[in-house]
């Protein structure tokens, strides 16, 4: 199963975050391809944006589907995230031995990270005017969120003390928690008040109530928390928060260490490329060399040319070798690692490439006019990346249900507005009394960005549009 989520993630950058699934085996091996359409007019070329630019542009994470769980389900009697978490720290209390710790340390975070996904996916729910009339609905979405967190903190309060070491894992997925839960019924509350059809008093009273409980918490508990009256402080609570988030969610990403592919087989054929210029250059050289032994100079200059030829046959196949290879080769490979063990390897590859080398559906995905067939109107960058998976060792690693992969692909293109005219520019209407009104209208630049996404036999494709101006991303639309 392929599923793309896309957004604009800034004024000058756009995020794909692509989930794929397979059926349950040992390997499964994904592959998405990106043809990005680019005006000729931005001055984008092989000669003016290298590969090296491209991979400083592109941020790339791999991360596991975060496990699907309700706030009831975590907060009923047999929840496994709770489950899980009190194994852990029972075990570190009878063995507090590093490897233990750290595992109570992923689950901890794990823990917090369900929460944050479910408290995130039901207060979405409970945001439409049909939830509205719900009641009931909104109390138990409110009780589950306390009891979440109270059943947390009354194993925290059971094992921090004997486990000094884990007091601070402890309390860092605490703060975070309350952190969530006061922001997450802030926006409830928000949606309450906005509606002209109002919210039942009793919702409100209680929403009101876990919003205030939450901060005397924090304040108790000594938390970062944010201040109407200290505007330096709450700055840096928002850079603590970050922070906490990215340690937090750090127990889904996987770790990747990335070289370039086919180094040795580059090598080789470099090596190669050597020894056939080498040997040419002997034969024409040995032949010389014995019938005119007698004229040392001849033999010189001969030896010259000689090497003059094996110089540029050395380059001339070394360049059609690394032509060869760049078909089978990628430029980068990176291993992914998740809690010490090598679970999967990804690799990556970007050119520029022409209209010929790209394929019918893609460019028919694309959409050109007939107009903008009959001129050289884009430049195509090609960004492949294929991920093999070993389904076998996450599961050894990994107590929860793996449900997929997430890979979330982050492009930012500020460098593609430098050669972008003025974002405005004045136009002249006549109007029907044979005056000229002017007006202004905005100068955009559309890009398009096709997605091929593979898994076993599903192949899917993706078009979006992209309209730039040199102030910045103004629309992403699905095409």
């Amino acid at each position: 199963m392929i599923h793309v989520q896309t957004s604009i993630h800034d004024r000058f950058s756009v995020e794909f975050k692509i989930y794929f699934s397979g059926k349950e085996r040992e390997h499964h091996q994904f592959k998405m391809n990106s043809w990005l359409f680019v005006p000729n007019s931005l001055n984008i070329n092989a000669s003016t944006y290298s590969k090296d630019q491209f991979y400083r542009d592109v941020k790339s994470n791999i991360r596991l589907k975060t496990p699907r769980f309700t706030l009831q389900q975590m907060v009923s009697a047999d929840s496994q995230p709770l489950q899980y978490l009190s194994r852990a720290a029972q075990q570190a209390t009878q063995e507090p031995s590093e490897e233990q710790l750290q595992n109570l340390e992923f689950h901890v975070k794990m823990y917090v990270a369900i929460y944050k996904s479910a408290l995130r996916d039901e207060t979405k729910a409970l945001q439409t005017p049909r939830s509205l009339t719900d009641v009931t609905a909104w109390m138990s979405h409110l009780d589950a969120m306390r009891g979440v967190a109270a059943q947390y903190r009354t194993l925290m309060s059971r094992h921090q003390h004997s486990l000094p070491a884990a007091k601070p894992v402890f309390q860092y997925g605490d703060e975070y928690m309350s952190h969530l839960s006061e922001v997450y019924a802030i926006r409830l509350l928000r949606y309450c008040q906005s509606r002209e059809d109002g919210m039942d008093a009793e919702v409100v009273r209680s929403l009101t109530d876990l919003i205030a409980a939450e901060h005397q918490y924090k304040i108790g508990k000594g938390y970062h928390h944010f201040s109407a009256d200290n505007m330096a402080e709450s700055r840096d609570m928002f850079q603590y928060q970050n922070t906490l988030k990215k340690y937090i969610e750090s127990a889904l990403y996987l770790k990747s260490d990335s070289h370039p592919d086919g180094a040795a087989a580059q090598q080789l054929s470099f090596g190669v490329a050597a020894g056939i210029a080498m040997l040419i250059s002997m034969l024409i050289a040995l032949p010389f060399q014995k019938y005119l032994g007698e004229y040392p100079i001849l033999i010189f200059i001969i030896l010259v040319v000689a090497y003059m030829f094996k110089d540029r046959i050395k380059e001339y196949a070394r360049a059609r070798f690394a032509h060869r290879l760049k078909s089978r080769f990628f430029d980068l490979k990176s291993n992914i690692f998740f809690r010490g063990r090598e679970v999967a390897h990804i690799k990556e590859g970007v050119d520029f490439i022409t209209d010929e080398k790209t394929p019918a559906e893609v460019l028919k995905a694309r959409g050109r006019s007939d107009l903008e067939n009959r001129i050289p109107l884009e430049q195509i960058i090609l960004y492949r990346k294929q991920l093999d998976t070993d389904d076998d060792t996450f599961s050894e690693r990994y107590e929860y249900r793996y449900d997929g992969i997430n890979d979330i692909t982050r492009i930012h293109l500020q460098y593609f507005t430098l050669k972008m005219d003025d974002p405005e520019t004045k136009v002249g209407v006549l109007d029907e009394d044979g005056k000229i009104n002017s007006g202004v209208i905005s100068r955009i630049y559309n890009l398009y960005i096709v997605l091929q996404c593979v898994v076993a036999d599903t192949c899917e494709y993706h078009c979006f549009k992209l309209m730039m101006s040199r102030d910045g991303i103004q629309e992403f639309v699905e095409v």
